[in-house]
């Protein structure tokens, strides 16, 4: 056994630990659909407590913000302040939804209602601009078959085996299983606020137990980086798209733009895509002042422009500054990789999540150009 050495040993592990992955990739490419299945359930099981992971990294700023910044003030004990500081977290959370509900629902109702009402006139002015632009038969035929083809759909959705009905029974039982899963994520949210510290350590202790200490001290840094990006992005993205938002409502009723509210709330919504963002809201909103009036769409398109050199030239760098850390190309390419894979969620997620991956291998090729002591100018 003496030609057993240390080299052999550790050659045969790597090769059986590359033979069990090369094994466990395959079964599960050959076995993908049962998987994926499985992984669904799961995931619908735990949506409650990814609910409330999600709430409380949300909520946890706000909470540090409330204890250190104004309970701190009282002179009360630790644990009275973090249980006042997560409830009034929670309350302001809360509160800020039931705002929106109450005061911003109607009034998108009421423009979403008033449109499709109108959707007749808008319609006969749709296909009067149309054949302004060429009054031939290839035209007409081209709005008869759109007609027909809308017609034919509408149709069959109403009455066809995934009918009305059918459709409207789904979405309702998926909205109630999501509010049932939203409320006990704020219970599971509050447990974790509460508890922030404990957890903490828990997994400070389990990373240390089994990873070496230098690839956990690596994960927590990588943990703490993603937290930062996450929150400097989230929250002045959101705060940014909400002052957007309201200037955009001020300006287009001010400038008498029809459906205000609901234009606003689109390119509010909208602005949380960095670079693109105004622009993909634009888009379905001036094709609808298109048809009601196209002296109003340009109007709108031209005040569009200005909010977004506005926005990008002065509120965004004002308020989220250069949290990220990012060049333009680098953004361009976050969102459209992020778009391509996650859809809407990765072209808002995308940057934040690539700057960390930017910071990590900005910060390895740093270190390994300093070991070699080339100084690239």
């Amino acid at each position: 056994m003496k030609h057993w050495t240390d080299e052999v040993k550790n050659r045969i592990i790597e090769l059986t630990v590359s033979g069990i992955i090369i094994a466990t990739v395959c079964f599960a490419f050959m076995n993908w659909s049962v998987i994926s299945g499985f992984i669904g359930k799961l995931l619908t099981a735990a949506a409650p407590f990814i609910w409330g992971f999600c709430l409380s990294f949300i909520l946890v700023p706000l909470r540090r913000l409330i204890e250190m910044k104004f309970l701190s003030k009282f002179g009360m004990t630790g644990k009275s302040r973090r249980i006042l500081s997560v409830a009034l977290a929670v309350f302001v959370f809360l509160l800020i939804i039931a705002l929106f509900f109450v005061i911003l629902i109607p009034q998108l109702v009421g423009s979403f209602e008033s449109l499709m009402g109108s959707m007749d006139i808008y319609w006969t002015r749709f296909e009067e601009l149309l054949r302004s632009f060429g009054n031939n038969e290839a035209v007409n035929t081209g709005l008869n078959t759109l007609y027909e083809t809308i017609r034919t759909y509408f149709v069959e959705w109403v009455s066809g085996v995934n009918g009305v009905l059918k459709t409207v029974v789904g979405y309702s039982l998926n909205i109630v299983r999501g509010i049932l899963n939203f409320m006990i994520g704020i219970i599971v949210a509050v447990y974790l606020m509460l508890d922030q510290e404990r957890w903490t350590l828990q997994l400070k202790k389990l990373c240390y137990a089994f990873l070496p200490r230098e690839h956990a001290e690596s994960l927590f840094y990588v943990g703490r980086l993603t937290t930062n990006m996450l929150n400097n992005f989230i929250f002045g993205k959101a705060l940014d798209s909400l002052v957007i938002g309201i200037a955009c409502g001020l300006c287009c009723g001010v400038m008498k733009i029809p459906y205000s509210p609901l234009i606003a709330f689109i390119i509010g919504l909208t602005n949380m895509i960095p670079i693109f963002g105004p622009f993909i809201g634009a888009i379905p909103c001036i094709f609808i002042l298109l048809i009601i009036s196209p002296a109003k769409a340009v109007e709108f398109g031209i005040f569009i422009v200005i909010l977004q050199q506005v926005d990008g030239n002065i509120l965004g760098p004002y308020i989220l500054g250069d949290s990220m850390g990012l060049p333009p190309i680098w953004v361009m390419f976050a969102i459209i990789v992020g778009g391509t894979i996650w859809g809407i969620l990765g072209m808002i997620l995308g940057v934040p999540l690539f700057s960390v991956i930017y910071v990590l291998v900005k910060e390895l090729v740093g270190k390994r150009l300093k070991e070699k002591r080339i100084k690239v100018t």
